[in-house]
């Protein structure tokens, strides 16, 4: 017997065959592969030169910034904070002119660069010498810089030399005088096919030649020209690659400022509302029924066996009675009723009454924990410390903040360099060659001889504040054991202190000096004789166990 053959039924343009199994993904190695929620393709990015990401937020970027440090205690404090540490009282110059070319010795190049020094410090801390206005110092100007670099990623400064008979005029002896525009006043105007780019001429090679500022006149905004070799425009040209502006460092925490503005108010309002509250008595007598229960008497027949007369007498009766009660409750509640405000009144409710207290409710709330990673987001980019920042050193210890200080410095010093050492820089080369010039520094060769070099009479450093120390007694064993390998000179440690090495060395001489007169010991040098003995050795008949003669 044949076995039939299976038949199936396959619908019209179908294949009887199964479905093929879905082809599997093979893994890949390579940048920004796709991932399953699109998170990169929700980010439109683009690549384009600096200058157009600068010219385009620069503005509103600065105004946002000022917003913040005028109303935010926060940044203000923070901001004042990168001054102290980048600043200090000022930057003071160290003068290391090489001046062996022109015929000085060791010892008179350092008595010339002591005279230079001394001679700035009297220009620079004189308003009237050194500023146009007659009302900062050099120390001030460095301030007013650096905040205008942290809230325009900019500052400029305009130099002018007043000649002798408006010295005279004005009483004073030096002609360089110093003034400071704020970055908004050179506006970021660009005319390519003028040479205009970001409020600045240039130059077949890019050079700066001229600035435009716009000064107010006559009540009227007109534009004024200013020679590039008389303005200082600082800002971070190693941010922003061939951008001519510059744009606020704080400008990629806007964003996070007003977060945490947002934070802090919302925070706020709930606070506010769970300290709202409301009193409720409640009674178990229904008021709305029984005033209506009263008002019914009047609508009541007159039952069999009752005169009119006296029925309506016994309705007002019953009615009156009704009211009395209510009165007396009423009276009760208002003479013995809840006080919120005093706190010696003992309450009295009624029977079956309860008091009930009615607040607005919220969640539980993570506030402490968020707020702090935004401060976090803050610190890190005005390069700051948490605790410096936020004031908050309670889970703070002495390995956390040496580490702090240690990632932090190198922002600090750089920051330095960069923005506030250029400015200071510009005006003491134009002071130096203007006092030289005329005489008020002496010079051998005189002015002629400087300009066959003039490079290297301008070499110079400005000391800030020292790095600040969780423990300064540590801090002075490290130095004195760097010292004594070899691996620091006294120098260095003096200049990491915010010293100038010279004028301290000058001056520990000329103490020990004073001291050796006087008698006094001198506290300066390495311990000896700690022990009684020689080079700190043991005294003898101070030994343990005392030594015995042989």
């Amino acid at each position: 017997m044949i076995a039939e053959k299976p038949r199936v039924r396959v619908k019209a343009g179908a294949a009887a065959l199964p479905a093929a199994q879905p082809k599997r993904s093979q893994p890949t190695a390579r940048y920004l592969r796709q991932d399953k929620q699109g998170l990169l393709n929700m980010r439109r990015a683009i690549t384009r030169d600096a200058k157009l990401d600068v010219f385009e937020a620069a503005e509103r970027a600065s105004a946002l910034a000022l917003d913040f440090i005028h109303n935010s205690g926060g940044l203000s404090g923070a901001v004042s904070q990168i001054v102290c540490d980048t600043i200090g009282v000022e930057l003071k110059l160290n003068c290391r002119a090489r001046l062996k070319s022109f015929g000085y010795t060791d010892k008179q190049a350092d008595a010339w660069c002591r005279e230079v020094e001394a001679a700035w410090q009297q220009w620079a801390w004189n308003p009237k010498e050194c500023d146009l206005a007659g009302e900062m110092t050099i120390a001030e100007m460095c301030d007013a810089i650096l905040r205008s670099y942290l809230a325009y990623g900019e500052g400029f400064g305009v130099l002018d030399h007043l000649t002798v008979r408006r010295r005279r005029q004005y009483s004073v002896r030096t002609g360089l005088k110093v003034s400071l525009v704020a970055p908004h006043r050179c506006p970021r105007t660009t005319r390519e096919f003028e040479g205009l780019e970001g409020g600045i001429f240039r130059n077949e090679i890019r050079r700066p030649v001229v600035y435009r500022f716009r000064i107010r006149e006559g009540g009227l905004e007109i534009d004024h020209d200013v020679s590039a070799r008389d303005v200082v425009h600082v800002m971070d040209r190693g941010e922003h690659l061939n951008a001519t502006r510059g744009i606020s460092p704080m400008a990629p925490i806007l964003k996070v400022a007003a977060q945490y503005d947002q934070l802090a108010d919302a925070t706020l309002a709930v606070a506010l509302m769970q300290q709202a509250f409301a009193a409720i008595i409640k009674s178990p007598e229904a008021s709305n029924e029984a005033f209506q229960a009263i008002e019914s008497l009047d609508g009541l027949d007159v039952p069999e066996g009752y005169d009119a007369a006296d029925w309506a007498t016994l309705l007002s009766s019953v009615r009156a009675d009704l009211v009395e009660v209510w009165s007396q409750r009423f009276d009760a509640l208002k003479n013995g009723s809840v006080s919120l405000t005093d706190p010696a009144r003992i309450a009295h409710l009624g029977p079956g009454e309860d008091l009930e207290m009615v607040t607005a409710s919220a969640p539980q709330s993570n506030y402490v924990a968020f707020a702090q990673n935004l401060q976090r987001e803050i610190a890190r980019c005005l390069g700051v410390t948490f605790e410096s920042y936020t004031g908050d050193h309670s889970n703070a210890n002495y390995s956390s903040v040496r580490m702090a200080v240690a990632s932090i410095w190198p922002v600090v010093m750089r920051r330095r360099q960069r923005i506030v050492v250029p400015f200071i820089q510009t005006i003491f080369e134009n002071w130096l060659e203007e006092a030289i010039r005329e005489g008020r520094v002496p010079f051998k060769g005189g002015y002629a001889a400087f300009q066959r070099d003039p490079e290297a009479v301008f070499q110079a450093e400005f000391q800030g504040p020292e790095r600040p120390s969780a423990d300064p007694y540590k801090d002075a064993l490290a130095s004195k054991i760097l010292m004594e390998l070899g691996l620091a000179s006294h120098a260095d440690e003096a200049i990491a202190r915010g010293k100038n090495p010279q004028e301290l060395l000058v001056q520990i001489a000329r103490e020990i000096k004073m001291m050796q007169a006087a008698g006094i010991p001198v506290p300066f040098g390495r311990t000896q004789g700690g022990g009684g003995g020689p080079n700190g050795a043991a005294a003898e008949g101070r030994r343990e166990p005392a030594q015995e003669a042989a």
